[in-house]
């Protein structure tokens, strides 16, 4: 499947278009749903730089709040700026997803929990390249 530009009638046909178009004619206005709070997914995953043929990171790749792009990867090593890199997640038993985009360099874990641990977290963000940049 080819990586998804962002268009909205990539993923829908007209007919159900229409249809979301008319159920939310229905809603009230200024309807709002909040997400604050609720969990956010988290694949199992590989990074690679394509331009590298050292060994890829072992990460966890977490999905982020709707008003941020890219994915949230945590890692038991530092991860460095890529500008050409390769994320493998596994969403299940039986699928892989594959991303291309940029890494930007991680930081490591700053919060109590993050410090008491014997291991040390280091977390990056992920932009696919279907991400816009500011």
């Amino acid at each position: 499947m080819p990586p998804w530009k962002g268009s909205i009638n990539e993923l829908l046909t007209p007919e159900q278009v229409q249809r979301i178009e008319e159920t939310l004619a229905e809603a009230p206005a200024g309807l709002c749903i909040d997400k604050r709070g609720m969990r956010l997914n988290r694949y199992p995953g590989l990074l690679a730089n394509q331009h590298s043929e050292d060994e890829p990171f072992k990460v966890i790749a977490s999905e982020r709040p709707v008003t941020e792009t890219g994915l949230v990867l945590v890692s038991n090593t530092p991860i460095p700026e890529i500008q050409r890199a390769v994320l493998v997640i596994r969403t299940d038993d039986d699928f892989q997803q594959q991303f291309e985009g940029r890494v930007l360099p991680s930081r490591p874990g700053t919060r109590e929990e993050d410090r008491l641990k014997e291991r040390s977290f280091h977390y990056s963000v992920f932009e696919t390249d279907a991400t816009p940049r500011p």
